[in-house]
């Protein structure tokens, strides 16, 4: 979904939240929450001093949010395209939420087989296990699965 569709479907509202700011901290709504109503999401953001910086982030996270907790049935195989460089994708890739998603649509298919969802982006099972390991919240993700499938955890 595209940012400005996301941003539309969201209620966004503004707080006075902790950060950086110094003495003007909590004079000014700089912090962003968002809220996703269609399936129970809040994101905050509150890092920065500027709230279209921290709006940024919160979409980003929302986006992240979706991935982990919506699945659908897999895209087929020859749409799929790993976005990002020899076997490497940075969790600030803005592709980065929507490659997850498509990953653990794949793997939610296939029994919490994570080889497949390897095979699907041209990644070996090693790299896309990498890739899972850098963020927290998808590896206990894609851990869920694997134990609804019966399988061992990722090591």
């Amino acid at each position: 979904m595209p940012l400005n569709e996301l941003l539309k479907a969201c209620k966004v509202s503004g707080f006075q939240g902790g950060g950086p700011g110094g003495q003007f901290r909590n004079k000014t709504n700089s912090g962003v929450d968002l809220r996703l109503s269609a399936f129970n999401l809040a994101i905050k953001s509150c890092e920065s001093r500027s709230a279209s910086e921290n709006k940024v982030h919160a979409l980003h996270r929302m986006r992240l949010a979706i991935a982990l907790n919506v699945r659908e049935a897999p895209k087929a195989t020859s749409e799929l395209k790993f976005p990002g460089s020899m076997g490497h994708i940075q969790p600030s890739n803005e592709a980065y939420p929507q490659f997850i998603a498509d990953v653990l649509d794949i793997v939610a298919a296939n029994g919490g087989d994570t080889k497949e969802a390897a095979n699907a982006f041209g990644l070996t099972p090693t790299a896309l296990t990498r890739i899972l390991h850098a963020n927290k919240a998808v590896l206990a993700k894609v851990q869920e699965l694997r134990a609804a499938g019966r399988k061992p955890p990722l090591r």
